[in-house]
């Protein structure tokens, strides 16, 4: 009886297979990534929709009017001294006050509407802020002025005016950032304090604003999507909340030295995980921003009617740009950077 040998796969015929099954997977894969951050999207989103109702319930017991700003005479007469060694700080800031007092936090305020703090996260965020300096009370002003020259601009580690100032019970295992000498949520780098508030999603904030004084509350937006700046954001920051703005992409607006030996590891720490280009780039060419958008090249957007929803990031600018969507400050090239822009980057157009 005669059998047939059992023939095997060639080498060529393997790979073909392989060849095929990698083409598969190339198609297969940006499918299940999109997928993926669609769910995470509507997570964000729906967390969006859940502060946004928040702020409604806040109004609803405070006179339809958002949470309050520093008006005390002793605070006010306290941060007219520049205290700290904020030398950077020309004149009385009311910023500061409000920046230092760890009770008008919107965080704070809006906590026992929110209940659960997680809500203030973004599933996809690559770069996020927090519970940055935390300052025993309740009496934070007489603790900055019992330890006035132990903090202060001169003293990176250590915080102080304008600094982002929060109570104890959201550091975690940081209870008092001075006593302890870091920080629970570094703004840029290091370790997360066990336990600390973490937040990816922002306000922005407009202190004792009245519901009366807005003519369409359902096209003035209140929160969104954030990176390290969580509060108080420009436009740059909203559009694309995981680089620290878009300006930080050219050498005449941002303190980012793109020229040292040191540029990528600078470019990290703004939230640029790849070197960019230093010639007003990211300005002229949305392509090479797209990747510091949060959501499919968009964010998601809570309004002060208490709706929430996504918008593309370049819509986003040129909608506030138009003045059709209100809310959102418009620093940028326009206010922040040198006289010399114009010159040292002819033909780069001016996004707000």
């Amino acid at each position: 009886m005669v059998t047939g040998r059992r023939r095997g796969f060639t080498l060529i015929e393997l790979l073909v297979v392989i060849a095929i099954i990698g083409i598969l997977a190339a198609m297969v894969f940006p499918v299940f990534a999109r997928a993926r951050e669609s769910a995470r999207k509507a997570v964000c989103l729906s967390n969006v929709k859940n502060i946004a109702l928040a702020i409604q319930m806040y109004l609803a017991d405070n006179n339809d009017t958002l949470p309050p700003e520093e008006h005390r005479q002793e605070v006010v007469d306290f941060f007219e001294t520049i205290p700290g060694g904020a030398d950077w700080i020309e004149e009385y800031d009311p910023w500061c006050a409000n920046q230092s007092n760890p009770y008008l936090r919107w965080c704070v305020v809006l906590d026992e509407y929110v209940k659960n703090r997680d809500v203030w996260r973004c599933p996809s965020a690559r770069m996020q802020g927090g519970a940055m300096w935390i300052v025993p009370g309740p009496d934070w002003l007489g603790y900055l002025e019992a330890n006035l020259g132990n903090w202060g601009e001169g003293n990176d580690e250590l915080g102080g005016a304008c600094y982002f100032a929060w109570p104890v019970g959201w550091g975690g295992e940081v209870t008092d950032s001075l006593a302890q000498n870091r920080y629970a949520v570094p703004q840029y780098t290091g370790d997360v304090a066990t336990k600390a508030f973490v937040q990816s999603i922002g306000t922005f904030v407009w202190f004792e604003l009245k519901m009366a004084a807005v003519e369409d509350a359902a096209n003035f937006a209140i929160l969104s999507d954030s990176g390290s700046y969580t509060d108080g954001r420009p436009l740059s920051n909203a559009a694309y909340p995981d680089m620290c703005m878009i300006e930080c992409s050219n050498s005449v607006c941002s303190w980012v030295d793109w020229e040292n030996a040191n540029c990528v590891a600078s470019a990290a720490d703004c939230g640029l995980y790849l070197q960019a280009p230093n010639d007003g780039s990211f300005l002229l060419n949305p392509e090479l921003r797209k990747p510091y958008s949060r959501h499919l090249g968009g964010v998601n957007l809570g309004f002060l009617d208490g709706h929430a929803g996504w918008i593309g990031s370049e819509k986003l600018i040129n909608l506030v740009k138009e003045g059709e969507l209100q809310g959102i400050s418009t620093s940028g090239p326009t206010t922040q950077c040198s006289s010399t822009w114009y010159t040292d980057y002819p033909g780069v157009p001016v996004l707000y």
